[in-house]
C-alpha cells in the first residue's frame, strides 16, 4: 500500500513551520501569570532564544499543568482531571531523569506530541484505506495536519497520544471485525481475537490519557447487542471481556483517587458514587448541564461554531449515505454525536475544537465531499488554514479560546 509519504510531510512541515514562527513573533501575553511560574523556576534554558522564546510562550492554559507534572510529583486534587498516569506518565519515563530540567522535559514533550500527530497522520492514511482509495486516503489525512485543533497540537497537550490511541484502536477494531458476515443477523462476527481484545486494551489506555475516550467503549456496547442478536454467546463473553478492559481502567482510577483522599476529604468522597474527576470537573471548571450558556461565553460558542457545523454534517452525512454501505462506522457516528452533545450542553464548549480531532468520519467527509467537487469544502480549508494561524498568535498570546 503506497503513501504519498514526502507530500504529506512538506505539508505537514509547513504547517508547523508557520505556526511556530507566529508564536515567536506574537508581540505580548496578554495574560502574564505564566511569567511568573517561569521565573520562579531558577533554571536556565539550555537552548538557544529563538527555541526558549517559543517554548516559553506555549506555556500557557492547561500545559502550565502539563509542564509542572513532568517534572513535579502531583500535589493537588484538581490537577488529577489531567489524568497524569498517561501522557504525563509516558514523557517522565522516557526522559525524566536526575539531570533533566523544565525547559528540557517541555522541549521533550513538544517534539513526542508533534511525532504522535505526524503518526496519526499515517494511521488515518491507513484506516482510511480499509474503506476508501488513495486519494480521500490522502486528502483526509491532509485535513488532519490542518485539523482546527492547531496550535494545540503543535504544543505539548495530551490530544495528539491520545488521537493515537484511538486511531490504533479503531484500526485494530476494523481489521478484526467482519462486518459483512452475512451468515449472521447482525452481519458481523470477530475474525481475528487477539486483534480485539488488543483494541479493548488500547482503550483502557488511553482513559488514562483522556477521559472522554471513555465513550469509545460504546463500540464494543454495539458489539455486545449485535452479538446478542445472533445469540453468539461465545463472541458476547469476548466483547464484555474486552469492553470489561476499559472499565477496569475507569473502576480503578477511582477507587485510586478514593483510597489517597477519602473517607476524611469529605464531599465528593461522601458521594453515592464518588468520583474525583467529576468533582473536580464541576468545582474548578464549571462543567455540567447549561452550565457553561451564559452571556460571556457568548464569543467561545461563536468561535467553535464552524467546527460543531462540520461535525453536525459528518454525523448526518454518514448516517444518510455511508452507514447503509459500512456497518462498522456505526459505533463511531454515535460516538462522535456524544461528544458534540457533551460539548454543547455540558463542557467548556470551545474545547470542542481539539477533543473532536480525533474523529475520522470529520476528515471523511471532508475528503468525500471534496473529491466530488463540493464547492464548500474549499471555504471549510480555508477555514481551518486561517483558524490554525489566528489561534496560534492567540494561544501565544495567552488570550482565549483555551
Amino acid at each position: 500500500m503506497s503513501i504519498p509519504l514526502w507530500k504529506l510531510t512538506k505539508t505537514f512541515l509547513l504547517i508547523k513551520l508557520i505556526q511556530l514562527a507566529i508564536v515567536y513573533f506574537t508581540p505580548c501575553q496578554f495574560d502574564t501569570s505564566s511569567e511568573i511560574i517561569i521565573n520562579n523556576l531558577n533554571t536556565e534554558s539550555p537552548y538557544p532564544d529563538v527555541i526558549t522564546t517559543i517554548l516559553k510562550k506555549l506555556i500557557v492554559w492547561d500545559s502550565v499543568y502539563f509542564n509542572d507534572l513532568f517534572i513535579n510529583t502531583i500535589k493537588y486534587e484538581h490537577t488529577f482531571v489531567f489524568s497524569p498516569g498517561g501522557w504525563v506518565a509516558l514523557i517522565r519515563f522516557l526522559f525524566k531523569s536526575e539531570s533533566t530540567t523544565y525547559f528540557q522535559l517541555q522541549f521533550y514533550s513538544v517534539l513526542m506530541s508533534n511525532l504522535f500527530h505526524y503518526l496519526n497522520m499515517i494511521l488515518l492514511y491507513q484506516l482510511t484505506r480499509i474503506t476508501y482509495d488513495c486519494r480521500i486516503s490522502e486528502l483526509a489525512s491532509i485535513f488532519m495536519i490542518l485539523s482546527p485543533a492547531g496550535i494545540f497540537l503543535t504544543g505539548n497537550y495530551s490530544e495528539n497520544y491520545s488521537n493515537f490511541l484511538t486511531l490504533l484502536q479503531i484500526y485494530l477494531y476494523f481489521t478484526s471485525v467482519n462486518s459483512q458476515d452475512f451468515t449472521k443477523a447482525s452481519n458481523k462476527s470477530i475474525r481475528i481475537r487477539w486483534k480485539y481484545i488488543v483494541s479493548g486494551i488500547i482503550n483502557g489506555v488511553n482513559f488514562t490519557v483522556r477521559a472522554n475516550s471513555l465513550l469509545l467503549g460504546i463500540i464494543y456496547l454495539i458489539d455486545l447487542y449485535h452479538f446478542f442478536i445472533d445469540w453468539n454467546i461465545e463472541e458476547c463473553i469476548l466483547s464484555i471481556i474486552t469492553g470489561g478492559i476499559l472499565f477496569i481502567s475507569f473502576a480503578g482510577t477511582n477507587i485510586y483517587h478514593y483510597l489517597l483522599f477519602c473517607p476524611g476529604r469529605g464531599e465528593w468522597c461522601n458521594s453515592t458514587f464518588p468520583s474525583l474527576f467529576q468533582y473536580s470537573q464541576d468545582k474548578y471548571w464549571n462543567v455540567g448541564l447549561f452550565k457553561y450558556w451564559t452571556v460571556n461565553n457568548i464569543p467561545n460558542f461563536l468561535l467553535v461554531t464552524p467546527i460543531i457545523a462540520l461535525n453536525v454534517y459528518s454525523i448526518y452525512y454518514f448516517y444518510i449515505h455511508e452507514l447503509p454501505k459500512y456497518k462498522r462506522i456505526l459505533s463511531l457516528v454515535v460516538v462522535n454525536g456524544l461528544i458534540i452533545i457533551g460539548g454543547v450542553f455540558f463542557w467548556n464548549t470551545q474545547i470542542l475544537n481539539r477533543v473532536t480531532s480525533f474523529s475520522p468520519i470529520l476528515y471523511w467527509t471532508l475528503a468525500i465531499e471534496m473529491r466530488k467537487g463540493k464547492k464548500w469544502v474549499q471555504y471549510a480549508m480555508y477555514y481551518a488554514l486561517m483558524w490554525n494561524f489566528i489561534q496560534s498568535a492567540l494561544f501565544a498570546a495567552f488570550m482565549p479560546p483555551a
